[in-house]
């Protein structure tokens, strides 16, 4: 069985790295985001880069494999947490009182948990309202998604938990 024949044959599963592309949508059928002007997503099996529902669904597809999967928001990023839009002041943003904000701007806090991703929803002269869910929370997803390759994960890459691109360890 000549090497081609061999990696087309691959299925994903446990111990294997599925390269794939995808389309993102919300259930209103408007793109989020997409893969396909970039290099294909890498994904070892149970790395937590990947949402879980997604991994699921690659289980057992092969290099050529296209499918739609629409993941509950439950399921992928969780509800949305009223609580946790909130006023803070720009004192407390290194840099806040000099930078310029914006609506819909993705800023990092300092916490004492490490940094931490939230999104600008309003701008004032000493506050910012902030919204500190994550941005696809409470959002239905659906992704359209092409599988571009199957193979088995490196020891290197199993040992680390994570796929490796083509130039390898990239930490």
């Amino acid at each position: 069985m000549s090497t081609t024949s061999l990696e087309a044959s691959l299925q994903a599963g446990p111990g294997m790295v599925t390269a794939f592309h995808y389309d993102l949508f919300d259930k209103e059928g408007h793109q989020l985001e997409s893969s396909r002007h970039t290099d294909p997503v890498l994904c070892l099996q149970g790395e937590r880069g990947v949402l879980l529902a997604l991994q699921d669904a690659l289980v057992g597809k092969a290099a050529g494999d296209d499918f739609t999967l629409t993941i509950p928001h439950q399921k992928a990023y969780g509800r949305h947490y009223p609580e946790r839009v909130k006023r803070i002041s720009r004192k407390k943003i290194d840099g806040g009182k000099q930078q310029r904000f914006t609506a819909g701007q993705i800023i990092t806090l300092r916490g004492k948990q490490g940094p931490s991703p939230a999104t600008v929803i309003n701008v004032g002269k000493f506050n910012l309202d902030i919204d500190i869910n994550h941005p696809l929370a409470g959002v239905d997803l659906t992704f359209h998604v092409a599988v571009v390759s199957v193979r088995e994960a490196s020891n290197e890459e199993q040992a680390h938990g994570h796929a490796h691109g083509a130039g390898g360890h990239q930490h």
